[in-house]
């Protein structure tokens, strides 16, 4: 990979003879006419022609202004009043199981109940049996093959009586055939099978381990074993550590599979629009690798533009004790902190200060409300990662120093105010010793920023600092979020308008897998605030325009990735990026913008057509 320049001399000489003389240099390959064009540009942001030529827009405007740019082999196409957008910018997803996901595991979003869940999974096993795609796994416990059927995407407060299907459950869909299902946040629920693959039968105490019968002793807030009746685990882990006590038996995709997941889910993130994303890594360069490799099978271009954060968490040295110098070693190996062009770079660093909200271990200030499964009661307030701040200002001051912008999963007011209080000694301290460098650096999920004392908007504000949010985590989790803390604080929980005013900047992702990847579920939230399957409505002041959200997730993304030059928006020279739906997106109601993705008719990426719906075809005027 190399660093590309930003625009070709000869386009930027280009548009300025075109705008001086009227005269272009050379006809343009597409023009779009007759369209509602949202530019997302502030100084034209509505316009009703476009022309692009190789992978730049050269006009954009009046349909007099930009029919000039028409030759004899450009495509004409009428648009006859749809909608053109800037392609969607996906500011923090994890790509790589989608793929795997459409092809192969059960999605149990849509689950309502532990009936629901054995059917859908019942159906998957079916039609895997039919096309013979069940028999590709080896176990890890044994090396052996055998098959496996794989789901994600549950949580138990979207489900009837708010349990998840347990591994009696999950026996009946299947006794020999082993299941895994990942929740959308630290969880894993297994059937029997799993357990036996481990060596533990449930028929022989002497196979069990001392988990078996109580719960570890370093589990923290939010680390649950359910158990049946007997006392014993009922296959369903919630947490971070509790899902690893069975998750050795799990095998993995190999690398081929990997690639071949993630540009199948590009694809798929082309058919809602979306042209460019940031891939919050959570391993150190093993994301990364899938990446490039994926790029180097593509030849240098990728269906949608990707930014990779190297996965640094809370602990970043082979030992796994966050050793600060440990963090300086690898560094000094990797050698850089910005590499790669338009398709694909990597840059930046995720780390993560506490946990989820739906799995109640964010660090809050005020307690969780109590619920039956967690034994804290209302002593529950989460955890930071890292307890001293201290050692979070030595290591996140090991990737600044070595050039590494930063971005933190940071949820909780606690949580929220330390990244805070230490990206502000850093943020001083770069911009002492460089001064002419910009540094956008964010916080990500952000749930609660503005908790009495503890608000921090003018600081972000001040600071620059980005708040990289989620509203698909409110639509699709929000249930959960009003279990664990209530309705009032629910209503303060990512105030879109209040971090609006207070000129904090947004850029919106689906965090996927928590959430599924469609771009308008986070734009209808921020224009309605409403919940899956939920009357109620929570901070209801605090929603946006369809312009505020749309930035969010065009010009916004771009700017969090310093693409604002070359992407995020439709003017000349910049990438010719876009989407066209057929639909007036202005006067669509909010119903209407939820089930948008159907209405994806085009994605252009860099003017090469990366999706287009079946059966639209271009047509000529």
């Amino acid at each position: 990979m190399c660093m590309s320049a930003r625009y070709p001399l000869f386009l930027i000489v280009a548009a300025a003879l075109c705008a001086c003389t009227g005269e272009t240099p050379e006809p343009a390959d597409l023009v779009l006419l007759n369209a509602t064009i949202l530019t997302m540009d502030q100084d034209l942001p509505r316009a009703e022609a476009l022309a692009v030529r190789g992978d730049r827009i050269v006009a954009v405007g009046t349909r007099a202004e930009v029919e000039p740019w028409i030759g004899s082999a450009t495509r004409v196409a009428d648009m006859l009043g749809r909608t053109v957008i800037p392609g969607l910018n996906e500011s923090h997803i994890h790509v790589r199981d989608l793929g795997f996901e459409k092809n192969t595991a059960v999605n149990l979003t849509d689950a309502a109940n532990v009936a629901d869940v054995q059917a859908m999974l019942a159906a998957r096993l079916q039609q895997l049996r039919d096309e013979e795609r069940l028999n590709r796994w080896t176990y890890p416990t044994n090396n052996e093959t055998g098959p496996w059927l794989f789901g994600l995407g549950w949580t138990q407060d979207r489900l009837q009586r708010s349990r998840m299907a347990d591994r009696h459950d999950l026996d009946r869909v299947s006794r020999d055939v082993p299941i895994s299902l990942d929740r959308i946040y630290r969880g894993l629920a297994v059937n029997t099978r799993v357990f036996e693959l481990l060596g533990y039968d449930f028929a022989d105490p002497l196979t069990w381990p001392d988990w078996f019968r109580s719960d570890p002793p370093q589990f923290g807030p939010g680390e649950i074993i359910m158990r049946d009746s007997s006392g014993l685990p009922n296959g369903v882990f919630l947490g971070e550590q509790a899902p690893r006590l069975v998750a050795a038996a799990i095998p993995a995709q190999s690398l081929g599979q990997r690639v071949e997941s993630l540009l199948d889910g590009m694809d798929y993130l082309a058919s809602l629009g979306i042209t460019a994303l940031v891939e919050a890594g959570s391993r150190m360069g093993d994301v990364t690798r899938v990446y490039q490799a994926a790029y180097d099978l593509r030849s240098g271009r990728l269906p949608v533009r990707s930014v990779v954060y190297d996965g640094w968490y809370r602990s970043n040295d082979p030992q796994g004790t966050g050793d600060p110098e440990a963090i300086r070693q690898r560094l000094t190996g990797l050698g850089f902190s910005n590499l790669g062009d338009h398709y694909f770079r990597v840059r930046g660093a995720k780390s993560s200060m506490d946990g989820g909200m739906g799995s109640r271990s964010a660090a809050t200030t005020e307690p969780y409300l109590p619920v039956p499964e967690d034994g804290l009661g209302t002593e529950n307030r989460g955890a930071l990662r890292e307890p001293s701040f201290e050692r979070s200002l030595l290591q996140y001051g090991a990737l600044a120093d070595f050039g590494w912008e930063i971005h933190t999963h940071a949820i909780g007011d606690r949580a929220i105010r330390r990244v805070v209080e230490v990206y502000k000694i850093l943020l001083d301290r770069l911009d002492e010793l460089r001064p002419d460098d910009e540094q956008r650096w964010s916080i990500i999920h952000f749930y609660q920023p503005h908790e009495g004392a503890n608000s921090v908007l003018s600081d972000v504000a001040d600071y620059g600092i980005i708040a990289s949010i989620n509203p698909a985590n409110l639509y699709f989790e929000g249930r959960s979020f009003v279990r664990n803390i209530g309705a009032e604080r629910m209503a303060r929980n990512t105030p879109y308008r209040t971090l609006r005013d207070a000129g904090v900047t947004m850029a919106c992702g689906s965090d996927y897998p928590n959430n599924p990847p469609d771009p308008w579920v986070g734009i209808y939230q921020m224009l309605t605030r409403r919940i899956q399957n939920h009357e109620q409505i929570y901070g209801g002041d605090e929603t946006v325009s369809l312009q505020d959200a749309l930035a969010c997730f065009t010009i916004n993304g771009a700017f969090l990735t310093y693409d604002e030059d070359a992407r995020g928006s439709l003017a000349v020279v910049k990438y010719a990026d876009l989407v066209i739906l057929d639909a007036d997106l202005l006067s669509a109601a909010d119903d209407e913008i939820l089930a948008m993705a159907d209405n994806v008719l085009v994605t252009l990426v860099g003017g090469e057509e990366v999706y287009r719906a079946p059966g639209f075809s271009w047509g000529s005027n």
